[in-house]
């Protein structure tokens, strides 16, 4: 009896919910894309409810289909969503068009403040002004002093990964893949955020994890769900976080002080190896030289890196667990693991080299098994999400108005299926850019962003921090190859799709040794 009553409140819950669902479903908006075809809207009752809590689970191969019928036709489609906020699919000729677009017609902000749940998560932070301080700070400064961290990083990678793999040269031994790579991707990033006391400190590492953990949760949930009972939800979600946000920036607003104390007191001629190099004490000067910032707080520095620390952590490991999925699992005779590995044996002949940025620079193969990687198992099924402002509409290239409140996107993934712009598209090949930059292709680095490689996003709004991604991930595929076994999986674990997301299975294990050395 006591189960049953257990269960009682979800029961009053979905009795009232379910119906609340379909009931709200007949105020979707179908008129806005008059002309245009839907995807996976069948002919049955309450199709558009159907379809919309169909995408949950299907979106992935709704998309393919639909960009196989459509887009590859130059024909836009309309999908439905989870949210019940249904949105037009463009095609690929279509992707210069949408990016160069004005802010004043389509923007990105009604995407991260209901899409991405940025307003409910961080409601404290003025997100135009958090994103301006990072794009100057990562994307203007921090990116083109990567090369001072590098030394920091690569050490931290050794460190991290011996910790997390261990020393047996004899016996095979599981571990779980998604956690292993958060572990590595968590202290090698800190380090490289906040210096090599903080990436060591377990409790602060624990904090940071949990931070990141409920942020992205909420971010992926409170997104899909309807806007009916998006409060409750977001509600449940938020108190939590707010805790471990609360948290977190407790532990990290008396660091900051301390950095601001260090670098007012810094002598004017300090060499570069006297000042300390990690991404916060770079970012505090910054802010220190400038005038119109020199009066911010640690608390407003803080706020900012509760931001960063999430963009810059928190795919982390769902970007290198692809990524050594795919190496394991690909065809035997490619020999991935072995290419790679040699690779990385000719560039990193010492410790010197570790530390120095044109050695990772050399690592050709290493950078296209990464971008084909990215390309094969993107974690995000559709992007480029932007909301027409303009309170005249817009009118699409094809010649179809839709009007304000609208939501354009591309589904990026099956972008990367083409079988026009990539041979053998669902195959993971990983020398694939390496032969195309042989061939005289250009712009086939693993952060280059193009409209047919989507990974990093495209135009103004592509991710500023690929560059530090990248570079982690050369620094995490020599040291594995060079230093462990991996035992080579016949078939790829399926990923798990949720909506937008598409992640590895967080149950997913693999088998490593420590590699003998002869």
């Amino acid at each position: 009896m006591d189960a049953y009553l257990g269960f009682l409140p979800v029961c009053i819950v979905l009795v009232f919910a379910i119906p609340t669902l379909f009931m709200y479903a007949w105020t979707i908006n179908t008129a806005f894309a008059d002309g245009l075809p839907w995807a996976d809207l069948r002919n049955e009752a309450f199709k558009t409810t159907r379809a919309s809590l169909r995408q949950v689970f299907n979106c992935k191969m709704v998309l393919q289909d639909a960009y196989t019928k459509f887009s590859k036709k130059g024909q836009p489609f309309v999908v439905s969503d989870s949210s019940f906020q249904p949105q037009i699919m463009l095609p690929r000729e279509y992707i210069k068009w949408l990016t160069a677009q004005p802010e004043a017609v389509l923007s990105i902000w009604p995407i991260r403040s209901k899409r991405r749940a940025l307003g409910a998560m961080m409601s404290t932070v003025d997100h135009k002004t958090t994103i301006a301080f990072l794009d100057k700070i990562v994307g203007r400064f921090l990116t083109s002093n990567l090369g001072n961290v590098q030394a920091d990083v690569s050490d931290e990678m050794g460190a991290s990964v011996d910790a997390a793999l261990g020393f047996d040269e004899e016996r095979w031994h599981e571990v779980n893949l998604m956690q292993t790579f958060k572990k590595i991707g968590d202290r090698t990033g800190v380090r490289a955020l906040f210096g090599l006391e903080l990436c060591r400190d377990q409790h602060f590492l624990r904090v940071l994890g949990h931070y990141n953990t409920l942020m992205g949760i909420g971010i992926l949930l409170s997104g899909h769900l309807p806007p009916i009972i998006r409060p409750i939800g977001a509600l449940l979600l938020v108190l939590p976080f707010q805790f471990c946000k609360a948290r977190f920036k407790n532990l990290l607003t008396p660091v900051i002080k301390e950095r601001m104390q260090q670098v007012a007191c810094e002598p004017d001629d300090a060499t570069l190896e006297a000042k300390s190099q990690d991404f916060l004490t770079q970012s505090v000067r910054v802010i220190m030289k400038d005038k119109r910032n020199a009066c911010q707080s640690a608390g407003y520095v803080a706020d900012q890196f509760l931001v960063l620390s999430f963009a810059t952590l928190a795919s982390t490991s769902l970007v290198a667990s692809n990524l050594f999925l795919d190496i394991i699992s690909s065809a035997p005779s490619l020999f991935a693991y072995e290419l790679l590995r040699s690779e990385a044996a000719k560039i990193f002949e010492s410790e010197r080299d570790w530390a120095d940025p044109v050695a990772l620079k050399k690592l050709v193969l290493t950078d296209s098994a990464i971008r084909e990687s990215l390309r094969l198992s993107s974690i995000q099924t559709r992007g480029f999400l932007r909301a027409v402002v303009s309170p005249d509409g817009l009118t699409l290239p094809n010649g179809t108005h839709v009007p304000q409140g609208t939501w354009l996107g591309v589904p990026v993934q099956a972008v990367h299926m083409d079988g026009s712009l990539y041979d053998e598209p669902y195959e993971y090949n990983p020398v694939r850019f390496a032969k195309m930059r042989s061939a005289g292709y250009e712009k086939v680095d693993a952060t280059d962003t193009s409209d047919t490689f989507l990974g990093w996003s495209y135009g103004r709004y592509a991710c500023p921090g690929r560059w530090f991604a990248v570079q982690n991930l050369k620094l995490m595929i020599a040291y594995i190859t060079l230093n462990y076994e991996i035992q080579p999986i016949g078939k790829r674990p399926e990923s798990v799709v949720f909506g937008d997301a598409n992640v590895p299975s967080m149950s997913t294990c693999i088998k490593v040794r420590r590699r003998k050395r002869t």
